[in-house]
């Protein structure tokens, strides 16, 4: 499964499909575009690919984790159990 995220850098539209690979349990990018065209993360300075990982990381934490589920939090304090 991919996600999409888009931001705004300076006059830039930045939109990044990426995953979490299942075999390093890391983000990876699997295309960019910048302002409607194609770009790559090769093409980017050291400081702005750490940049654009960060962003990407704290979107999947907050959005697409399991830690982003409504009941994480009640499971793991014991609170909630499936199937009971």
């Amino acid at each position: 499964m991919t996600y999409v995220y888009e931001y705004v850098v300076g006059n830039d539209n930045v939109k990044v499909e990426y995953c979490l690979s299942s075999i390093s349990n890391a983000i990876k990018v699997v295309e960019m575009w910048v302002n409607g065209k194609f770009h790559r993360t090769n093409w980017m300075s050291p400081e702005g690919n750490k940049r654009l990982m960060t962003r990407l990381e704290n979107d999947y934490i907050d959005n697409h984790s399991t830690m982003a589920h409504p009941d994480f939090d009640a499971a793991m304090n014991g609170e909630f159990a499936y199937g009971i």
